[in-house]
């Protein structure tokens, strides 16, 4: 009997070993450690996204003893528990711009510059608290490149035109994304910290999805596109649709990883939310986005399903055109029909105005990248010079934004910026993918599945548009790039064995 009780026990797997015990135990304390952080999170972003949907005004009294609440809360975190700064970041920033929650009435002294400078706090209360930094990956080295690259796109702006109030705040608002970057970096070090950033993402845009798609049916009735499309958080409808696009995909990705099943479905309800509110929009650019960063996270999560989306969409759009929304039919529509416009070699061509003057724009942009290829104009100077550079002239009413990040970066900071910015795209791109098939766990798998549906739609989006000058905007998405090389660190647990029988 013992010999048969002995040969049974060694038939089952084997019993999880103390380090694994030991591990698990931690990463449970650690979650309850960071769950007040959480809970305060989702309660500023609950309240921000309801002050969003009955319109509360930005300088009211409501507003005023938010941000203070906030600001409290906020700066108490950074000096005594660091890891809490990170969710409460989140929670605000895409609410940044409608709400900027000014303090003490202080010229320039909004909530987004505090938030920032408290996070080199919370950097310094963490390193005392004794938090070990996290090896460099690549990846860091190439964003400190492209900062400092970019930096040096200071010297052709002060150049052309000293005045450094404006220049600083030109440079400020172009660093201010970046700088997300590091500080997240620096204070993301578990999975606790990555899923609990993950968990306040998600709620955050299923609350501005469900603002926008208020907002929409609010101007659904205007007559044109133009008057009904939703300016939203963003303040601008190209904006507002490229960020329901960026963090929108991220929750089609938590739900194709989730398991078990059954909590996908919250994930993907949200991300039906979002998209519905991206429509909203009327950006052809959100569109193209939305449709190549959910075609991304479906094919490296389950291509079967993608198979039956693309096959089962494009058989319904066959025999029943009308499942297309008309929005969306007009709005492409839109860019090939039209009366004629001006075109580079004089011509008339047929697209509407705005792809044409785009098309102009693009021309005159070459010809700046090509006359300075190294240096560039100088930080914030493209909208300025563009006019010297195009083949017609620009009227003052005229967009001078260059309508493509990419082209604008090269422009501004010379090919060596637009270089580093891709290779940085690529390496935070191949560390995803390490992370999507090469880790075990559930949560470095969804944040590698999650990265890349956004990148993909980054990468789509900002051919159409400038998205990278916006922290209210490209923040998170900076964010989740840190995350992805915190999450590049964690080690696998070793697979159980089992004893031989």
């Amino acid at each position: 009997m013992a010999t048969h009780a002995e040969g049974m026990r060694g038939a089952l797997p084997e019993r999880i070993p103390a380090p694994a015990r030991a591990r698990d135990l931690a990463a449970r304390r650690s979650l309850r450690d960071l769950q007040p952080g959480l809970t305060l999170a989702f309660v500023f972003a609950s309240g921000l996204g309801a002050s969003r949907f009955i319109d509360v005004a930005e300088d009211g009294k409501a507003m005023l003893l938010f941000g203070t609440t906030f600001f409290v809360a906020i700066t108490a975190s950074a000096f005594l528990r660091p890891r809490f700064y990170l969710p409460l970041a989140v929670a605000y920033l895409p609410f940044s711009q409608v709400y900027p929650l000014p303090v003490a009435g202080i010229t320039g002294a909004n909530m987004t510059n505090f938030v920032l400078a408290l996070g080199l706090v919370a950097w310094f209360s963490s390193r005392l608290q004794g938090r070990t930094p996290l090896p460099t990956r690549f990846a860091d080295l190439l964003a400190v490149g492209f900062v400092a690259v970019g930096s040096l796109g200071l010297l052709p702006a002060y150049a052309a035109d000293p005045d450094l109030a404006d220049l600083a705040m030109t440079y400020r608002t172009w660093l201010a994304p970046m700088a997300f970057y590091f500080l997240a970096r620096g204070l993301a070090r578990n999975r606790e910290d990555v899923q609990g950033i993950l968990w306040v993402m998600a709620w955050t845009t299923f609350l501005v999805g469900a603002d926008t798609w208020k907002e929409g049916l609010d101007r659904s009735s205007f007559g044109s596109v133009e008057k009904a499309r939703v300016r939203g958080l963003m303040e601008q409808a190209n904006s507002m649709g490229a960020f329901l696009t960026y963090y929108g995909v991220p929750l089609l990705a938590l739900a194709v990883g989730a398991r078990p099943f059954r909590r996908a479905w919250p994930y993907f309800a949200a991300f039906l939310v979002v998209a519905r509110a991206t429509l909203y929009t009327f950006s052809r650019g959100a569109y193209l986005a939305l449709a190549g960063g959910s075609a991304t996270v479906l094919l490296l999560g389950n291509p079967l399903i993608l198979a039956s989306a693309c096959g089962g969409g494009a058989l319904a759009a066959v025999l029943s055109p009308s499942l297309v929304p008309s929005s969306v039919r007009e709005r492409f529509e839109d860019t090939t029909t039209g009366t004629p416009v001006y075109a580079g070699d004089g011509t008339a061509v047929t697209l509407d105005r705005s792809s044409a003057h785009r098309l102009v724009i693009w021309r005159g942009a070459a010809r700046m990248i090509a006359a300075q290829p190294l240096q560039g104009v100088g930080l914030g100077r493209f909208q300025r010079v563009i006019g010297s550079y195009t083949e017609v002239p620009l009227r003052k009413d005229d967009p001078h934004d260059a309508h493509n990040a990419y082209i604008l970066v090269a422009a501004e900071t010379g090919l060596p910026g637009l270089a580093l910015l891709l290779f940085l795209f690529a390496a935070w791109g191949i560390l995803a993918l390490r992370l999507r098939f090469g880790h075990r766990h559930p949560v470095d798998r969804s944040l590698g599945l999650a990265f890349l549906g956004s990148l993909a739609a980054v990468i789509v989006s900002c051919m159409l548009g400038s998205r990278f000058s916006d922290e209210a905007l490209i923040g998170w998405f900076w964010m989740l790039a840190a995350l992805v090389v915190v999450a590049s660190h964690f080690r696998e647990r070793p697979r159980p064995r089992r004893r031989p029988a």
